[in-house]
């Protein structure tokens, strides 16, 4: 399904993944993973593989385009408590232009269940992502805590 966004953004649309698409979404997961300064970044291959995965049915892959131009992507699946946003990017070069709000009203609107809250997770430390969350609506729900293998329990 193609959705139209707005007047303003005329050729913005948001359509399913396929397999033609995975090389350049393991490469804006990759840039994902960078701009939240992830603790545990993935080789090129893994997140290739991995997106292969998702697209074949973990979860619902959808793409953002501004024309014939990829604007970013969002991987999501239905989950006890809620439709769960696992990833949410605007390719960097097109922010700040409405594309974010306009990719979540046009999800909301078109591919998430109407019926259940909708739960993201961010680092902590990744203030530009939680910004853009409140900004748009989001309220904090929970803190996920971490203790890796090579801390001390004190």
């Amino acid at each position: 399904m193609i959705a139209r966004a707005f007047p303003d953004l005329p050729d913005f649309t948001v359509t399913p993944a396929t397999v033609a698409d995975i090389p350049a979404l393991a490469e804006l997961n990759r840039q994902l993973m960078e701009d939240e300064a992830h603790p545990y970044p993935l080789p090129i291959d893994a997140l290739r593989a991995r997106m292969a995965r998702w697209i074949a049915g973990e979860y619902q892959v959808l793409v953002f385009r501004q024309g014939a131009r990829v604007a970013g992507y969002a991987v999501w699946r239905p989950e006890d408590r809620g439709a769960y946003l696992r990833h949410f990017f605007i390719c960097r070069d097109q922010r700040r232009a409405g594309l974010g709000r306009a990719a979540l009203i046009l999800l909301r609107r078109d591919h998430l269940p109407k019926d259940l809250p909708l739960q993201i997770e961010a680092t902590v430390w990744n203030t530009d992502a939680i910004a853009f969350w409140h900004a748009i609506g989001f309220k904090d729900f929970s803190l996920a805590m971490e203790l890796k293998p090579s801390d001390p329990v004190t």
